[in-house]
């Protein structure tokens, strides 16, 4: 991991995200992370989620056509509402009560998990 000095923009862009649990995409972080930065432009936000994605500090979610990302780095696995898109963590979640062949696995150690289907308010309105 490089050392990287400090930066205004990246500091707001981490804060940001780390405050959130809905897994933005670049485009809604960097309207948020604008109102506190007027004259952040989008291209200095990609170059610094690429920074925070190679260091560790972020994690990027792919969601088909638009990435998502998560502050929280932590192994953890993801649910997606096919119904309104939404993504939501899945702390509950644990890989010990997996089992897989000892054949091909000998030790895990990250993984990623999206599981798909309806979230409790979707399926309150149907």
């Amino acid at each position: 991991m490089a050392i990287e000095r400090k930066s205004k923009q990246r500091d707001a862009i981490i804060n940001e995200l780390c405050s959130r649990y809905d897994h933005p995409t670049a485009m809604e972080l960097y309207l948020a992370v604008r109102e506190q930065i007027p004259n952040l432009s989008l291209g200095t936000l990609y170059r610094n989620l690429s920074q925070l994605e190679e260091n560790g500090q972020v994690l990027r979610i792919p969601d088909g056509a638009t990435d998502r990302f998560d502050g929280n780095v932590n192994p953890h696995a993801h649910f997606k509402c096919i119904t309104c898109g939404n993504v939501y963590d899945l702390m509950s979640f644990n890989l010990d009560t997996l089992t897989f062949s000892d054949e091909i696995v000998h030790s895990i150690v990250n993984y990623s998990l999206m599981a798909f289907g309806h979230c409790k308010n979707c399926n309150k309105i149907n």
